[in-house]
């Protein structure tokens, strides 16, 4: 059997690329190392509490709003309920020095009165990181479907003035740059390394509507599941890909499996990481430049990351997510800080049916290079030194998220940790970095064409991570191979 496209991995992006190819009449094959599609989307349960590994929350899913519009094209949405976070602060900011708290609100206007409120001197400074904010959102293509999609609109992710150089630009008040410079923590990147536009291009969303879905990523994974099946995508779990095989013209042919096997196909949309892509195409398919670029590609901050279980319920993060900060100077250079005095964020945990949290996440940013000692070890079988390190950095958490939260002193029954290494093994990328491939300013990340005939890229490193990310990178993809008009009318066409 030939298939007219082979995707390698599904995770989000891979699986709308599939969907979106499927929707248009090809014959598609979706391929995935681990045992279920969307893997990282599925989470895990422990005393009844689940915890969501690869979704905590989103903007842009309001009614209208992009991704609200890609679940619709997709078929998605029929499937899952979302709601929404508290409109009032869906995120809190805690400052522990100087102390200072701020809730931030949904909607333009509203969190520029209440930031005005906070900052009452820089209210002409706010006014403006506001509307240029907005305006490279509506300049983005995708996010705003009547923009024309060109290499410069493209590119504009990655060039231009970082966050840090836009808010000194505009304000020498510390909190505030601290504070608008908070949702760092949600890709990994610092504000000195990551363009203003990659970081507008996130935050933009949350500013205008922020919602959780019902069941939280197992929901949206169980309904791609659905989609894929309705729309008869062949799907290949417990697959690793280990190469991609090019005719002697050079044109694609294919996918071979390291344990034996091929699927013949006509392209292929790979949404490995970059240098994993690098080990399944054969010698001299690319250039030396090329592979230099990919293999020098920088990736984003890894973590510890703790999941927690209280014998009460946490009201105060039912609707909203803490971000604790120790200092307002501690978002530069994320992943430097001993843990215990690092950014940590905090998102509820849930257990089924229930409207008030039971569990909690913490994640703070940390090195791949803490854990560099045992990074030949595999997950089950690490030495007992490794386990001592996860114990101690769990006891810094603990005391940390205590110190903000003293209502959870003594109700933590239960807590667990995972580590870079961790984060490495279950996302498969080489330096466990949280969110992928860095996007920050000077660095190229790889666009969705490649040299091979037939192959093209998907995928956090294309354009950004998250949910909404992985969506528009393998809409971007299929709009590449489709054509970007007919991409965008058919969106229209769900708005």
């Amino acid at each position: 059997m030939r298939y007219d496209f082979v995707v390698i991995g599904a995770g989000v992006s891979g699986i709308t690329s599939a969907i979106t190819l499927a929707q248009n009449g090809y014959h598609v094959a979706l391929v995935e190392k681990a045992d279920r599609i969307a893997p990282l989307l599925r989470g895990f349960s422990r005393q009844g509490v689940h915890f969501d590994t690869g979704f905590h929350y989103t903007g842009g899913l309001g009614a209208g709003e992009p991704l609200d519009i890609f679940f619709r094209y997709l078929g998605l949405s029929e499937h899952l309920t979302s709601f929404s976070f508290d409109e009032d602060g869906f995120d809190i900011f805690n400052c522990e020095n100087p102390g200072f708290e701020f809730k931030i609100p949904t909607g333009y206007a509203k969190l520029q009165e209440r930031l005005g409120e906070a900052f009452p001197d820089e209210r002409a400074a706010i006014g403006s990181y506001l509307s240029q904010v907005r305006a490279t959102c509506n300049a983005l293509p995708y996010l705003n479907l009547d923009m024309e999609i060109d290499q410069n609109s493209a590119l504009q992710r990655v060039l231009g003035p970082t966050v840090r150089e836009k808010l000194d630009s505009l304000t020498e008040n510390v909190l505030l740059k601290s504070l608008l410079s908070t949702h760092c923590l949600l890709y990994g990147v610092s504000c000195d390394e990551v363009s203003f536009a990659q970081h507008a291009s996130i935050v933009g969303n949350y500013y205008e509507s922020v919602r959780g879905i019902r069941g939280g990523g197992l929901s949206l994974a169980q309904a791609c599941d659905t989609r894929l099946s309705k729309l008869g995508v062949d799907v290949f779990c417990s697959s690793e890909v280990a190469g991609i095989t090019v005719a002697p013209g050079g044109a694609l042919s294919g996918v071979r499996f390291a344990s034996g096997g091929s699927l013949a196909c006509n392209a292929v949309i790979a949404t490995v990481h970059p240098r994993i892509l690098l080990e399944l195409a054969p010698e001299g398919t690319f250039r030396p430049a090329y592979r230099k670029r990919l293999g020098a590609l920088e990736e984003t901050v890894s973590a510890f990351m703790c999941y927690a279980v209280s014998n009460r319920p946490i009201p105060s993060l039912a609707g909203a997510n803490r971000f604790l900060l120790p200092d307002a100077g501690c978002l530069s250079d994320l992943g430097r800080r001993p843990i215990g005095d690092a950014p940590l964020y905090l998102s509820a945990a849930y257990r089924k049916d229930e409207i008030e949290p039971h569990g909690f996440i913490g994640i703070c940013p940390t090195l791949f290079t803490e854990t560099t000692s045992w990074e030949s070890s595999r997950f089950g079988k690490r030495p007992e030194e490794y386990r001592r390190y996860k114990g101690q950095c769990l006891e810094r958490m603990q005391i940390q998220i205590e110190r903000a939260h003293p209502d959870l002193a003594g109700n933590i029954q239960y807590m667990e940790g995972s580590t870079p290494l961790t984060i490495r093994d279950f996302c498969n990328t080489p330096l466990g970095g949280l969110y992928g491939v860095k996007h920050m300013v000077g660095q190229y990340n790889p666009h969705p064409t490649t040299r091979i005939p037939g192959l093209f890229l998907a995928g956090q490193a294309v354009v950004s991570p998250g949910v909404m990310g992985a969506v528009l990178s393998g809409l971007l993809a299929c709009g590449t191979i489709l054509g970007h008009d007919i991409m965008r009318k058919e969106l229209k066409a769900c708005c």
